[in-house]
């Protein structure tokens, strides 16, 4: 299968998008930077997103994408960032590692927490006899604007656990909202390929009105 057209949107979808705006901030509860470090890193981030682009152009392998996200990384001195900003560049270079699908999740935890630190933890958890992560189950559906898959990583289940609510969701790909059912048992979870952006309750939304309420977020937000 070829990834490249998959690629090039999701890359410039990415660059399109406020990722270090002052609403980015709000909406993840922290309180905005300095205009000239969000503007730095907005830059910074839409720079990186030409080269993984023009790298997918010329047929990168995974090897070739981790170099050039490494490089990245490696040119930010975290010392000139806050913790709360440090964060925010972890969760955009984890979005960009997963649009080109490779693992950084133990390189990003070195960079944030400085390598003494991160082994201590691994230290700490192998003593405590923590299990690697460890996904039961995919529940999927299909984004409705690029046909990507949409999936709900399931990590830990419960019986009698309730399905509800109606999510609307956002595909990380294209930005097309969508209507998810993440159905019952379901007790600890991880998004792959979208975020949620607002939850219906089923006693108060029934199906019909959920996907009204869909159609007024793609009305009044979409692109």
């Amino acid at each position: 299968m070829n990834t490249q057209p998959f690629l090039i949107t999701a890359l410039s979808n990415f660059k399109e998008r406020g990722k270090f705006s002052y609403s980015a901030y709000m909406d993840r509860g922290l309180n905005p930077s300095d205009n000239e470090t969000r503007d730095g890193l907005e830059r910074f981030f839409n720079h990186f997103a030409d080269k993984l682009m023009a790298a997918a152009r010329q047929g990168a392998t995974e090897k070739d994408y981790k170099k050039l996200l490494m490089d990245a990384l490696n040119m930010l001195n975290k010392n000139v960032f806050d913790t709360e900003d440090r964060e925010f560049i972890c969760d955009t270079f984890y979005e960009l590692a997963g649009i080109v699908r490779v693992d950084l999740k133990e390189e990003l935890s070195k960079w944030l927490y400085g390598s003494f630190f991160f082994n201590l933890m691994k230290v700490v958890n192998f003593i405590r006899g923590k299990k690697k992560e460890q996904v039961l189950e995919i529940r999927s559906q299909t984004c409705t604007g690029c046909g990507q898959s949409l999936e709900a990583l399931v990590l830990e289940k419960k019986h009698g656990i309730p399905d509800t609510d109606w999510w609307i969701i956002q595909c990380n790909s294209c930005r097309e909202y969508n209507l998810y059912s993440i159905g019952p048992d379901v007790k600890e979870l991880r998004f792959n390929g979208f975020h949620q952006v607002e939850s219906l309750p089923r006693q108060e939304f029934t199906e019909e009105q959920a996907f009204i309420r869909l159609e007024q977020i793609k009305y009044f937000r979409q692109r």
